[in-house]
């Protein structure tokens, strides 16, 4: 099968959730198709870069748009009532450019990475599948609604715009997928039901356990990219409430690239704030435990299923684990608010035999559930449907 996939960024490096994602996708979905990617791009695209996906046996376009295009483009966008998420992406020398590609490449089918490159779609005439990936308009909503009035009344708008984007994508396209059953369950589509889900996997060969802990270890680390709002509120809710709260000195590693003025603000004695790591797997490997405080966002962490992998026990909330499904107390622990993440917490870091038993469970179940391969496997049963 001729398989063109649109991203709205180049896959690599993989330091946001859609890029691991798409980069993975690529990966195990060239090894069964003829895959060709187009990706969006502000600004240039390193070789080097561009050679990592090339290797994967992908053939590479990139579509670079100026900081000109999308401030045109955003603007335009929101003035004719779409969403700051939709309108950011869609300059019309990009949309021309992805269109005269599209003719040129003939794919067997089209798959569309968020609702943000659907309009790659407007020409019809091919089979198509949109991977919504999380439920954009319901987060976006969470987002909003501790916030003030005004502000909130902003995020309403937007949402309502995803939503109606959302609704749009699931007629235009034949198939739809998503990334959690939780994120099926709030897309704002006629029939949720129908939306497949497809999981992120996890290389767990290479997220894999390291032995004893290193020298320069920490008890707690929080993994992500930390200039994202709800990381952002996640860290500073682990420094200020969860960690005064388990008494001691307990050391705290926050990793993750571009930290925010507030992330980066916590640094201090026993915090310690990285930015971007090369290799993320430094940042799991000096952790005798992973606490990810997050209420608000979308979709399937993908830290917490590399810090499982890897043998890191991890504490988390309702909201992060109804995506991924773990055994609550066998494979991970969870609670929904300052005092009791903190008492699970606690519960790990003072008994390295429930450590041990948390962490054989857990890799287990993500070596069971979450493989990159059975993603590949998926999603081509959904491309070949007719």
């Amino acid at each position: 099968m001729r398989l063109v996939t649109v991203t709205s960024r180049f896959p690599y490096p993989i330091e946001r959730g859609d890029k691991l994602r798409a980069h993975h996708q690529l990966r195990v979905l060239a090894q069964r198709h003829d895959v060709a990617l187009i990706a969006l791009s502000e600004g240039p695209v390193p070789d080097g870069d561009r050679r990592i996906v090339s290797d994967l046996g992908v053939e590479v376009h990139v579509v670079q748009r100026s900081r000109l295009d999308t401030v045109r483009s955003t603007a335009s966008g929101v003035l004719g009532g779409r969403p700051i998420q939709v309108g950011y992406f869609m300059a019309p020398r990009v949309r021309t450019e992805v269109a005269r590609l599209l003719e040129r490449l003939q794919p067997d089918h089209l798959y569309c990475q968020l609702v943000r490159t659907a309009w790659a779609n407007d020409a019809g005439g091919v089979r198509s599948t949109i991977d919504y990936q999380d439920a954009f308009a319901a987060a976006m909503r969470r987002r909003g609604a501790n916030r003030p009035a005004p502000v909130r009344v902003l995020f309403d708008r937007e949402a309502d715009r995803i939503g109606r984007c959302e609704r749009a994508a699931f007629d235009a396209f034949d198939n739809q997928v998503v990334i959690s059953e939780q994120d099926r369950r709030l897309l704002e589509v006629p029939v949720p039901e129908t939306v497949d889900v497809v999981p992120n996997g996890v290389d767990t060969d290479h997220f894999s356990p390291r032995g004893s802990t290193p020298a320069d270890g920490v008890d707690i680390a929080f993994v992500g990219n930390m200039g994202y709002p709800p990381n952002v509120r996640a860290s500073r809710m682990l420094v200020e409430e969860i960690v005064p709260a388990l008494g001691g000195s307990p050391t705290v590693l926050l990793a993750g690239a571009r930290p925010s003025r507030s992330v980066r603000r916590l640094a201090g004695p026993g915090v310690e704030v990285t930015g971007w790591m090369p290799d993320i797997r430094d940042a799991y490997a000096r952790a005798s435990v992973m606490v990810a405080p997050l209420f608000i966002g979308a979709g399937l962490q993908n830290k917490i299923l590399e810090a499982m992998a890897m043998g890191v026990p991890c504490v988390t909330t309702t909201l992060v684990n109804d995506s991924i499904g773990a055994e609550r107390g066998r494979e991970i622990m969870v609670a929904d608010n300052p005092a009791d993440l903190a008492q699970a917490t606690a519960e790990l870091l003072e008994s390295p035999g429930r450590r041990a038993e948390i962490s054989e469970a857990a890799r287990a179940m993500v070596i069971d559930r979450f493989s990159w391969g059975a993603v590949g496997d998926k999603l081509t049963s959904i491309f070949e449907r007719r």
